[in-house]
């Protein structure tokens, strides 16, 4: 019994000892070259869903937060500016400024009552990297 007692104290001293704390990382949710209003859906640093109607200026725009390795990221866009001849149109999300996440194209138009919106979404996690 003393032989499996000191065992498991041994494995629960390994385990502790490698805990390691959970970093955290600037992550940037990103839309650049629209020039009329959008709309985006996020998860900001709580956690929380937040939902934006821009009008962009200069053609980016940009929410950055801090999150913590593991943290749920996401990033929604609906937009009725047509991209499809841009070269510049980009939506996505960096992690301490390396592209994790990123659409050069929208993923789904939806027409209702003759009205054209496209849709990007992108979601993932802050990578343990």
């Amino acid at each position: 019994m003393k032989k499996y007692s000191f065992l498991l104290i041994l494995f629960l001293a390994a385990l502790v000892s490698c805990e390691k704390e959970l970093e955290t990382k600037k992550v940037d949710y990103y839309v650049r070259d629209l020039h009329d209003p959008f709309t985006i859906v996020y998860i900001n640093a709580e956690g929380q869903s937040v939902k934006e109607t821009v009008t962009p200026v200069g053609g980016k725009v940009i929410k950055t937060f801090e999150m913590e390795q593991g943290a749920p990221v996401y990033l929604y866009a609906t937009f009725t500016e047509d991209v499809s001849n841009s070269m510049q149109f980009s939506v996505g999300i960096l992690v301490n400024g390396k592209y994790e996440y990123q659409a050069r194209f929208y993923d789904r138009i939806k027409v209702v009552n003759g009205d054209t919106t496209f849709e990007v979404k992108r979601a993932g996690v802050v990578p343990f990297d």
